[in-house]
């Protein structure tokens, strides 16, 4: 994955009854920004990633998912609002 791509993982949310996490790729040199969901990996938004680059990223969240998932599971929204971790 390219260094210059910034991740944010959300905290797990409740939406339509299901629990999920949605991931953030973020290129701010190329103005490029991609959003995900897990379960299932899918993309909800992508403005200026080829599919190529799509599919890398869809494999680094599916081989990182067991670490995603424990990630989203310790975030504490209020905390990071407040600037308290």
């Amino acid at each position: 994955m390219e260094d210059n791509i910034r991740i944010v993982v959300s905290p797990v949310v409740k939406q339509d009854g299901r629990q999920k996490i949605f991931i953030n790729f973020m290129d701010y040199n190329d103005k490029r920004e991609a959003e995900a969901v897990i379960p299932g990996c899918v993309f909800i938004k992508n403005v200026g990633f080829s599919d190529e680059e799509l599919e890398i990223l869809k494999e680094y969240m599916e081989e990182k998912q067991s670490e995603i998932l424990e990630k989203a599971g310790t975030i504490n929204p209020l905390a990071e609002f407040f600037g308290k971790k």
